[in-house]
């Protein structure tokens, strides 16, 4: 009896020490907060559909970063930290709700696309305690035919008051932010300059 009470005892220690390691362990999970402010009066620009194209690797939920100091090329992320979804998802979540635009992905018809193709979105070490949030990309409006009516590069950095996942993630979500200032902003100066004609029940400039 005393032997079967010593196994129990040392049974219940290992659960409780493997539950510990499981909660030392779980990782900090992070979004963009509460939905984004409007940016656009009315209806916004409802006949507009929102694609983003990012590499393959943007599927992951990891929050990365690059050491520019040491080795630039290697994309690195935090092992104790991560995304609620894929940062492409979360990105195009936000610029909708930013830009009042619709989902590329359906079936409802829309006058033209707007196309973000993400080539950055990470965390950018130039020393070990100084960071910014970088957000690259080519923005792109295609009416109906699919053929490109206005075209821009965005390069957009907010620094990162931290060295760390949260400071990282401030600054990303920070450059979303103003990306959707920016894109609310060439909407409107394309749609004035008459390039949006292809793209009916659109925001009047």
């Amino acid at each position: 009896m005393k032997r079967l009470s010593i196994c129990l005892a040392a049974c219940l220690l290992l659960a409780a020490c493997a539950g510990g390691a499981r909660t030392a362990t779980q990782a900090e999970v992070y979004d963009f907060g509460l939905p984004a402010a409007r940016l656009a009066e009315g209806p916004g620009w409802s006949k507009l559909a929102l694609e983003i194209r990012a590499p393959y690797w943007f599927d992951s939920l990891s929050i990365e970063y690059r050491l520019l100091y040491d080795d630039p090329l290697k994309l690195r992320s935090y092992a104790a930290s991560r995304w609620a979804g894929a940062p492409g998802l979360l990105l195009a979540q936000h610029l909708r709700q930013q830009l009042g635009v619709l989902s590329g992905s359906g079936r409802t018809a829309v006058g033209c696309l707007l196309r973000l193709e993400l080539q950055e979105f990470s965390q950018l070490f130039d020393t070990p305690l100084l960071s910014r949030g970088v957000l690259q990309g080519t923005a792109s409006v295609l009416d109906a035919r699919r053929q490109i009516v206005a075209e821009r590069w965005l390069s957009i950095e907010q620094p990162a008051a931290s060295a760390d996942a949260p400071g990282g993630v401030r600054a990303l979500v920070a450059a979303s932010n103003e990306l959707g200032r920016q894109l609310a902003g060439w909407l409107q100066e394309i749609e004035r300059d008459g390039q949006l004609k292809r793209c009916p029940a659109t925001i009047a400039g």
